[in-house]
């Protein structure tokens, strides 16, 4: 019994020790391009540190915005963190204008992945959810 206790004390300091050393970097250069960021970002995510990977598409939101090819890539990929961590009410309004970018461009100069990418992250928040946000309406009783 000692020995369980022991071990499951060993797997909880563990566990803390992991999930504690996830944050988010202090300060990103400024002269990083998009690309070096969404690697560093997906190095991170790799590693386990979603803070930081987000970190990283947050700063490519804030130095690329204007680029809406960067913008909609750094915005579906924190979408897309929240869906694999199925923080659903998070992640809709997040596709959903991803989605209505799509729908609003007229050019065509969008990636087309990320509207189909966005499509099946979609896809995977559970009905509940979609109700709770309003995006799909309660079946009749």
């Amino acid at each position: 019994m000692k020995r369980t206790i022991y071990f499951a004390g060993i797997l909880l300091a563990l566990i803390f020790f992991v999930t504690g050393c996830q944050s988010a970097p202090k300060d990103i250069p400024q002269n990083l391009s998009a690309e070096e960021l969404i690697n560093l970002a997906q190095s991170s995510y790799d590693s386990g540190n979603v803070k930081a990977a987000q970190a990283y598409y947050e700063a490519i939101i804030i130095r690329y915005g204007d680029q809406m090819d960067k913008l909609v890539e750094a915005e579906y990929e924190i979408a897309h963190l929240k869906i694999k961590q199925k923080k659903w009410q998070q992640a809709i309004p997040d596709l959903q204008r991803i989605l209505s970018y799509y729908e609003a461009d007229a050019t065509g100069v969008l990636p087309s992945a990320f509207k189909k990418l966005a499509e099946l992250d979609m896809a995977k928040v559970p009905e509940k959810e979609l109700i709770e946000a309003g995006v799909l309406e309660a079946p009749a009783l």
